[in-house]
């Protein structure tokens, strides 16, 4: 009886909170954006449905386990950390880092909501993925008002393999839902008006910075080879930012050169101590490892293949970008009859398109007016996470949905230009002028 009792009590107050929510964001989002908040949640409930009654064998596995940490959990509840400690899902084992380990926990707490309800839970992590692209999209317009508002749409709420693959039960919902909070939150930091005592906004800051806290904790045990390089990103945006307004660096080239040379050192530094902990040929292997047991599971269906690659620092570098090419570009058409396949063929030529757009448009200088930091953060995360897929996922349908994780933000950058934002005027009713 106090499990249903619990679970009533919860979902009342979670489905409370989120109307709340939804009326809160309406009433404070642009007049450009407040149309696209119902038909947004529609087309993410849409592919939600769809999750729901043709659910993945890894969501119906992962809720198994869940289910059975939340029965021992009803049993014994002063025993819950020796339960968790205990947990074992074969083929995955039991480390510290392991994210599907840590999904399951997850998964078990929110049973006590759900009723270990697999439908219910595919619809709290999906409504939470919403969540975090809308207020993203919000935020993003607001920051950068000089910029097309259609790009965040289309990037955010509306690109379909985005919303596919992230409107289920699986790790890139959080993934997603987790990284578009925490960039949401840097940004009002960096590019909102600054903190004053007297307006009461240091402590709205603070308060922000606690949030942030357990967000970017939830994004690094999702993928931590995701979250590392955007947490890093964002920090020493962060800094450059608060230098702009101290007036230590006035231009935006100035700026822009100071985030470049941060990054790069800070990557380099990040690298010196990963490989001091271990060696230089750990993580070779680790890489070269995971691309083998693709290869070896993709048998009979597409998949990449590196003729020469070896598990060396050397051979992985000069083999990136190639890999980002393959990220980007495959599967192309003819390479498998698939439902899935053509789809993702489809995007991929539309990528292709939205690629040579952009490249045309920095030629003639009509690249758009999203400042030049935030393109070199989005820039340089874009390949080193392109390459990180490229390199360690040959199988084609898994990389595909990896690749969920990336293109919000690299949709970010090609629907930037003049020519994308002409596309785009329909979406927002933008005027020409």
């Amino acid at each position: 009886m106090i499990q249903l009792v619990s679970a009533l009590a919860l979902n009342i107050l979670l489905f409370g909170s989120f109307g709340w929510w939804l009326r809160h964001e309406y009433r404070c989002a642009p007049p450009v954006l407040r149309r696209w908040l119902g038909p947004g949640l529609a087309w993410r409930l849409l592919l939600t449905t769809s999750g729901i009654i043709f659910p993945s064998p890894d969501a119906v596995c992962l809720s198994a386990f869940a289910h059975r940490l939340t029965t021992e959990f009803w049993r014994t509840p002063g025993n819950i950390s020796a339960i968790w400690d205990n947990l074992y899902v074969p083929g995955v084992g039991k480390y510290a880092l392991s994210n599907t380990y840590f999904f399951v926990k997850l998964l078990s707490v929110l049973n006590v909501a759900s009723f270990s309800l697999l439908w219910l839970n595919t619809l709290y992590l999906s409504l939470f993925c919403f969540a975090g692209c809308w207020v993203l999209t919000r935020v993003w317009v607001q920051a950068f008002p000089a910029t097309p508002p259609g790009a965040a749409i289309v990037a955010l709420l509306l690109w379909p393999s985005v919303t596919w693959w992230t409107a289920g039960l699986g790790k890139e919902t959080l993934l997603v839902g987790s990284e578009t909070l925490l960039v949401a939150l840097a940004l009002q930091a960096s590019y909102g008006p600054p903190a004053s005592p007297q307006s009461g906004s240091r402590r709205r800051l603070i308060i922000k910075l606690l949030v942030a806290l357990p967000i970017a904790w939830l994004a690094y045990r999702m993928r931590y080879f995701f979250a590392l390089p955007l947490l890093g990103g964002l920090l020493v945006l962060a800094l450059v930012r608060l230098m702009a307004r101290r007036g230590w660096l006035v231009s935006h080239a100035a700026q822009t050169a100071a985030l470049l040379g941060l990054l790069l050192l800070g990557g380099g530094l990040g690298l010196r101590v990963a490989v001091g902990q271990v060696s230089e040929g750990f993580y070779s292997y680790q890489f070269y490892e995971q691309y083998s047991k693709g290869i070896a599971l993709s048998a009979g269906r597409p998949h990449l293949v590196y003729a020469h690659l070896a598990p060396t620092a050397a051979s992985l570098l000069r083999h990136a970008p190639e890999a980002v090419g393959h990220v980007l570009l495959r599967p192309w058409f003819g390479e498998a009859t698939q439902p899935l396949y053509l789809g993702a063929a489809l995007e991929n030529a539309g990528l292709l398109v939205l690629l040579g757009l952009a490249g045309m448009a920095v030629a003639r200088g009509r690249s758009g007016q999203l400042p030049a930091p935030v393109v070199v953060l989005l820039l340089l995360y874009c390949l080193v996470i392109a390459a990180f897929i490229g390199l360690s996922t040959p199988n084609l349908g898994t990389l595909h949905r990896y690749r969920a994780a990336l293109l919000p933000w690299l949709l970010l950058l090609l629907l930037q230009n003049d020519y994308a934002r002409r596309l785009l005027r329909p979406l927002t009713g933008e005027s020409k002028t």
